[in-house]
């Protein structure tokens, strides 16, 4: 039977690591239960009157005291140091000589957990007889070209091991046998390539685990083409048996947790303006009078105080919490807010705080763009990349020339479904709030066009490259057959795979054409003709389809396959934005199509919300009120889910893989909702949603890159790996409840859903990065420009 046992606790599902951004989350909202006791006493909607609704976002009352009256004394503010203080981390009694962390022997006649990947070699593996069989059929060309893996265990620093198994094969050659990292560059902890052959090897060796604890390394067996190996050896079995992990000494054994510790005190780190409503969340078990107040960063003089509103019980992090407001205090300066329960991070209040982080969260598309040579950004310059040719999955004797776009994420795809929200995000930053910037720091900069367009007119221009230019229909993605290797963009070199044509990504790309040619007809005419006349062309595409189902990889594809069964939204997106463009052929699908059975939302997956915004803004009286109808009814549902949670939230507990985007996409939709109805309130709970971003949240991230006191370092990015350091401006995924990789189930197993998150390369699932992401940010800082 396989036996496991691990002392530190940790179960770890096995999962195969695959790289990939958002793709499968849900876009519903997901419905709280209602708070009991005195949590809400404001039930008045958003829809009412701006002038009584003005601070319906307050979900709690804040009286101000006098200052000489606190009895509190600031003893500054939070700091990084704080969240990562180990000291008395010394647990090594948690781990004891002789524990087995890992007892496998495959007598139940399966693989046991193990996994399988391949890079240019080919193999089967089974259970034969009570033991791993791997039938190797090709070498491959590297020694990790056939490769099988187990997740599932931990390793503590200075603990000493002693690991073993049985090995044998049907010719003389060699196996690497690694315990290693699980992500960045995959290096071993301990390895070597061992001699085996017919007669069965009972291998055993001792090491100290000499780095520091990993709670999710990963157990691999390489059986590519070894150095030695002149030619491939042809097809032969590798057997492998009786895997064994057990503690040897750990008397000196440090367990270091994998989670910092995370302030009492949660605010804006990026800051307020002097107008802006500000709140603190302090968690806090009491619930009678509790003052807090905000003090000076340089003096620790009190400069406010107040009393925290009454408590909260918060389901996304399930503990009790309570605000406190000082939406009163405007003078310019930088400070902390201070509560029996501890300090905050420093934040400012300046007339405009977020100069510099939307100036970066732009540019980290600009740093993401494909195909160019990237100069003056320092570590993260490379050469041009990915400039080769496509081949068409399914006519490999075509080839087409995608160069150009953004690369998607933490690999170096391009799909366009997810370039579409980002072009989507950005030409409705402009649309919405005229943002005109013209010296950002991008190539174009400096041209009199606003350099959210230029951008925008990389993924719009690289589309067009994207459409087949017989049927009108767009490919899905270009990327290689699987994500690559920790390398740098120039350095990934596979061959470029078109994935076929999708309703989708047809359908997306009418509906980004079409609209880009209204908003760029003034600035270039030949572009905008030729924009309106691809989104043409692609909806009749769309129109001469039998069926219309969501796409799916080849088998030999295992890049994102960004699946998507509905698509009714995306059609009905292309549909509306035509019409708006001048193309009356597509009303009739508008006014027949029932807008409840539109998947209304601002993700790549569900895109219905785009539509219905432009047509609520359109002069057609009817089709605007159709549009402001759907606008307005998930509007009032994120305000109704706000009243129930502490961080003013609109979906409860649902953290998904890219929950970060969520919320910038309900902030988004909030500024949609005030714009088409004049209620302010709306916008209010909008800017709370960029105020959780960052920093103001169960765990006190600002969840961007390279910005505040306490924010993401080890994101999951290739270009950043490489460099050793982190782009700055990038939207990390956030808290995932799911646990969708190894390295998360491995340290967030005990975490609420609000703080499933961790900063570390291994974890995809919550700490990518991807150009979607980072978009509705854009947008958010858009508005306070």
């Amino acid at each position: 039977m396989k036996r496991f046992k691990n002392s530190v606790a940790v179960v770890i599902a096995m999962m195969m690591c695959v790289s990939m951004a958002a793709c499968g989350g849900s876009n519903n909202v997901e419905v709280e239960p209602p708070v009991d006791g005195d949590g809400y006493d404001n039930t008045q909607s958003a829809t009412e009157d701006t002038d009584t609704t003005s601070t319906d976002t307050d979900s709690s009352s804040t009286d101000t005291v006098e200052i000489a009256s606190s009895s509190l004394t600031g003893t500054g503010p939070a700091t990084k140091e704080d969240a990562f203080n180990t000291e008395g981390g010394n647990t090594s009694a948690q781990l004891k000589d002789g524990d087995v962390l890992v007892d496998i022997n495959f007598d139940d006649n399966d693989v046991d957990g193990f996994m399988s990947y391949t890079n240019g070699g080919t193999f089967d593996l089974k259970n034969e007889d009570g033991q791993l069989v791997a039938t190797i059929k090709n070498c491959g060309g590297l020694d990790y070209a056939n490769q099988i893996y187990w997740d599932g265990f931990g390793l503590s620093e200075h603990c000493v091991y002693t690991y073993s198994f049985d090995i044998s094969s049907d010719i003389e050659r060699k196996v690497e046998y690694r315990l290693q990292i699980n992500g960045g560059d995959y290096h071993a902890y301990q390895g070597e390539k061992i001699d085996v052959g017919p007669e069965v090897t009972n291998f055993t060796v001792d090491f100290e685990m000499a780095e520091e604890s990993d709670p999710a390394p990963r157990i691999v067996f390489n059986m590519g083409k070894m150095e030695d190996m002149s030619s491939d050896p042809g097809e032969h079995n590798i057997y492998i048996d009786n895997i064994k992990l057990q503690v040897k000494d750990a008397s000196n054994a440090i367990e270091v947790s994998a989670l910092p510790t995370y302030v009492n005190v949660a605010v804006n780190q990026m800051g307020y303006k002097p107008d802006d409503k500000k709140f603190a969340v302090v968690k806090t078990e009491t619930t009678g009078d509790e003052e807090f107040i905000v003090c000076d960063a340089n003096t620790n003089e009190t400069v406010y105080a107040g009393k925290l509103g009454d408590p909260i019980h918060d389901y996304g992090a399930d503990i009790e919490v309570r605000q406190a407001d000082f939406s009163d205090f405007s003078e310019e300066g930088e400070y902390y807010v201070y509560t029996e329960e501890g300090a905050s991070y420093t934040f400012g209040i300046y007339d405009n705080p977020y100069t510099d982080i939307y100036r970066d969260t732009v540019l980290m598309l600009y740093r993401q763009r494909c195909g160019i040579a990237l100069e003056n950004n320092g570590v993260f310059d490379h050469p041009e990349c990915h400039t080769s040719e496509a081949v068409v999955y399914g006519n490999e004797s075509t080839k087409v020339d995608v160069s150009g776009g953004w690369h998607d994420a933490g690999d170096y795809g391009r799909y366009t479904v997810s370039t579409a929200k980002t072009i989507a995000d950005l030409l409705n930053s402009y649309q919405d709030f005229g943002v005109e910037d013209d010296e950002m720091g991008i190539p174009e900069s400096g041209n009199g066009i606003p350099d959210i367009l230029d951008e925008a007119r990389v993924g719009l221009d690289w589309m067009l490259k994207m459409q087949d230019p017989e049927t009108g229909g767009v490919y899905h993605k270009v990327t290689c057959a699987v994500f690559p290797d920790t390398v740098a963009p120039e350095e990934e070199t596979d061959e470029l795979i078109l994935s076929p044509i999708s309703v989708t990504a047809t359908a997306d790309f009418a509906a980004c054409l079409a609209k880009a040619s209204v908003m760029y007809k003034d600035i270039d005419a030949d572009f905008s003709a030729e924009a309106l006349e691809a989104a043409e062309k692609a909806w009749d595409y769309i129109s001469g389809l039998d069926t219309f189902k969501g796409f799916k990889n080849p088998k030999e594809i295992v890049t994102g396959e960004y699946s998507d069964d509905k698509t009714l939204d995306e059609r009905y997106w292309a549909a509306v934005e035509l019409y708006l463009a001048g193309y009356e052929d597509t009303k009739d699908f508008i006014t027949k199509t029932d807008a409840n059975d539109i998947n209304e939302d601002l993700g790549w997956a569900a895109v219905g919300l785009y539509a219905s915004y432009d047509l609520a803004l359109c002069d057609d009286s009817e089709l605007a009120a159709k549009g402001k109808e759907q606008i307005v009814s998930f509007a009032d549902e994120l305000v109704a889910q706000s009243k129930k949670t502490g961080y003013f939230l609109g979906f409860g507990s649902n953290f998904f893989w890219g929950s970060n985007m969520n919320v910038a996409n309900q902030g988004e939709a909030l500024y949609m909702a005030e714009k088409v109805t004049g209620d302010a309130a709306y916008g209010e709970l909008a800017k709370h949603q960029l105020d959780y971003l960052l920093g103001t949240n169960a765990m006190g991230y600002c969840f961007v890159t390279g910005y505040g006191t306490f924010s993401p370092e080890n994101p999951h990015h290739r270009p950043s790996q490489v460099a050793g350091q982190a782009v700055s401006g990038m939207l990390v995924g956030g808290p995932n409840k799911n646990l969708e990789d190894p390295y998360a189930i491995a340290v967030l197993t005990e975490e609420s859903p609000a703080t499933s998150y961790v900063d570390n390369v291994q974890s995809y699932s919550t700490n990518e990065v991807a150009i979607y992401w980072n978009s509705p940010l854009i947008y958010l800082l858009a508005a306070e420009q």
